[in-house]
């Protein structure tokens, strides 16, 4: 009954080292999958910073887009104001101007 024994034995050896082969395999594809998804969430990670700068350089410039607007509208009033007030002026020195002739004519 020896021999038999033995060679049971030896296939159950054969099953596991079949199995841990397999395992084997198995873990060093795991480990090759999860290097992958580190390198992948890396890579999204920095795509992600990269966005987020953007996006914050984006407001950024649209607060400086709001205020130059702002300061335009303040520019072109002053501008119709300034505008409103020459030709006040400009009336007024025709005005003299029309005085003067009249006075020269009597």
């Amino acid at each position: 009954m020896e021999p038999k024994r033995v060679v049971v034995d030896l296939q159950q050896l054969d099953l596991l080292e079949q199995k841990i082969v397999k395992a084997t395999e198995l873990i060093r594809s795991l480990r090759r999958e999860k290097d992958a998804a580190l390198a992948k969430t890396r890579d999204l990670e920095k795509a992600l910073a990269a966005a987020q700068s953007q996006i914050q350089a984006t407001e950024k410039g649209r607060e400086e887009l709001r205020e130059l607007s702002e300061q335009i509208d303040v520019l072109r009033e002053e501008r119709q104001e300034i505008r409103g007030r020459v030709n006040q002026m400009l009336e007024m020195m025709s005005g003299l101007e029309e005085g003067g002739e009249a006075r020269r004519e009597h």
